[in-house]
């Protein structure tokens, strides 16, 4: 037996650090109490353990890496039991965690045990048991409140000016005795008093980025890797990235270089989820005077009014751009910005950043690229039609071939029976003297010989029947409805559009969703004539 011991600690656990929660919930506690309940029952103890743990992720959040390898594992057959603190360690959303204990874990044969709770799924009366289910909805409404609570607490605590995202902006570090408040990075800031005196002088952002970029001044990611910032995830197409017009343009709308305290520009749109939104404005939390500012109030609004007028982006430009931020450069793979002109062109927004890239000055026709992915998404479109009807001969192929072989099984298990009570007579043969013993032996190895052939083909024939039936046409059903598209919209690109690569040369390299899927499935079809 092989016994998965699962252990999670959430973020939300690890905030409630007055309470004695943080104690109890902790990764060691939950390793302790999970090996001891083990070691304590002999049907367990001589089981080799795997440890999955999950430390710093929400229970709602069911992605996560350890409880996804650990359920990889179980769906292999590698793991006959679970063993976790209680049900809320699983996870906290009730229907998630009720299917699982319920129907999948009992569907594959693994016993599911909560110690604290008392649940073991070998017992059949806990698994569908008030008890049971009443806990796990509890557990999910305790972490949508508990996520509410620290989301008040937080907002409480901006209100009051304490700094609260994990790292501090470029041009400040935070305080080492007070991690909540902000200190001046003086090198860094040098950089962007530059910014914001520059901008004042009528400077165009763009311009001064490429200055920024042309004498070598390091990115914002670049100098807090170099100063040693242990963030890993950076919004950066590459691995080294350069200024560009809206790294700029964020500085220099950012009130915190004036001294102000801003939160709340940001949320994640679902409890366990690390998706964020965008918040208006209006719902943000900024408080004035919580540390010294790198530019004073009169250059950040001489900055302000060099610029256009701040305006929250409104998904109204779709009709326009359906393809917004799909289309990319080949070369520096950068999003591309779309003309406001009659002949609409899509231009590399980086070309005149000087980042050593040479991306072309040259724009191409919207109408070119629109064309371009409307004939692709047709033509995959009368593949999926092809396909469907394909795939429901094939599927009736195969649903014949298994009832041929459901019938040669009968066949031969019936042969099997027959050998099997064969081999009993002659053994009762020989008890009764009926038969001398070298003749039985002579018999008994002719009809094993038999047994094993036909054992040998009714293995062959069980895996024949485990093949799987037909696979998932789902992604036909997505393509089949455009076969006569004539116009992209916004929900069109959403389903079926992943990205759009144009190169100088004029070459457009177009990724689709579920194009993989397509293209597998027309390579396994024998003989299709539209297959090179």
């Amino acid at each position: 037996m092989r016994i998965a011991a699962y252990l999670r600690l959430s973020n939300e656990d690890i905030d409630l650090k007055d309470s004695d929660k943080n104690e109890s919930e902790s990764i060691s506690n939950q390793r302790g109490l999970v090996r001891g309940f083990i070691g304590s029952h002999p049907e367990l103890a001589e089981a080799e353990i795997i440890e999955f743990c999950d430390d710093g992720w929400s229970g709602k959040n069911f992605d996560r890496p350890g409880v996804t390898e650990m359920l990889e594992q179980v769906k292999q057959g590698k793991i006959n039991c679970i063993v976790v603190k209680d049900l809320s360690r699983f996870g906290r959303d009730y229907l998630i965690v009720g299917n699982y204990i319920s129907r999948v874990f009992p569907f594959l044969g693994v016993r599911f045990i909560s110690v604290n709770d008392g649940f073991d799924s070998s017992r059949p009366q806990d698994i569908d048991s008030l008890d049971t289910s009443f806990k796990t909805l509890i557990y999910d409404l305790y972490s949508r409140e508990l996520s509410r609570k620290v989301k008040s607490a937080k907002r409480q605590r901006a209100e009051k000016g304490f700094y609260l995202s994990p790292f501090a902006p470029y041009g400040y570090v935070k305080d080492p005795d007070n991690k909540n408040r902000l200190l001046i990075d003086t090198e860094a800031a040098q950089t962007i008093e530059r910014i914001f005196r520059e901008a004042a002088d009528g400077t165009l952002p763009v311009n001064i980025a490429a200055a920024l970029n042309r004498e070598g001044i390091p990115t914002p990611m670049l100098y807090k890797r170099a100063e040693g910032c242990s963030r890993t995830e950076w919004p950066s197409v590459h691995e080294t990235n350069f200024w560009t017009t809206g790294s700029i343009t964020k500085i220099l709308r950012d009130e915190r270089y004036i001294g102000k305290c801003v939160y709340g520009k940001r949320e994640r749109d679902t409890i366990g989820n690390w998706h964020t939104v965008k918040k208006s404005k209006t719902d943000w939390v900024i408080v004035g005077e919580t540390h010294e500012g790198i530019v004073s109030q009169e250059l950040f609004d001489t900055a302000q009014a060099r610029m256009k007028e701040y305006k929250e982006f409104e998904q109204t430009g779709s009709l326009r751009n359906p393809l917004r931020r799909k289309v990319v450069c080949g070369v520096c793979g950068h999003v591309m910005r779309l003309s406001n002109t009659k002949n609409a062109k899509y231009h590399c927004s980086t070309a005149s950043l000087e980042t050593g890239y040479g991306c072309s000055h040259d724009g191409v026709l919207q109408a070119d690229v629109n064309d371009a992915v409307i004939i692709l998404i047709r033509t995959y479109a009368q593949y999926a039609v092809s396909l469907e009807h394909l795939a429901a001969v094939q599927s009736e192929r195969h649903l014949a071939d298994k009832k041929k072989i459901q019938r040669e099984l009968a066949v031969l298990q019936s042969r099997k029976n027959q050998l099997d009570a064969h081999l009993q007579e002659l053994y009762e043969k020989l008890i009764e003297c009926e038969l001398s013993k070298e003749p039985y032996l002579t018999q008994k190895q002719s009809t094993n010989a038999q047994m094993d052939e036909i054992s040998s083909r009714i293995t062959t024939f069980e895996k024949a029947m485990q093949a799987p039936d037909a696979k998932d046409s789902s992604f036909i059903l997505m393509y089949r409805k455009y076969a006569d598209l004539d116009a992209l919209t916004s929900e069109i690109v959403t389903e079926l559009v992943n990205r759009i690569e144009l190169f100088p040369d004029g070459r457009i390299s177009i990724t689709l969703n579920c194009r993989d899927e397509l293209e597998a499935m027309l390579h396994e079809i024998d003989n299709l004539p539209f297959v090179s």
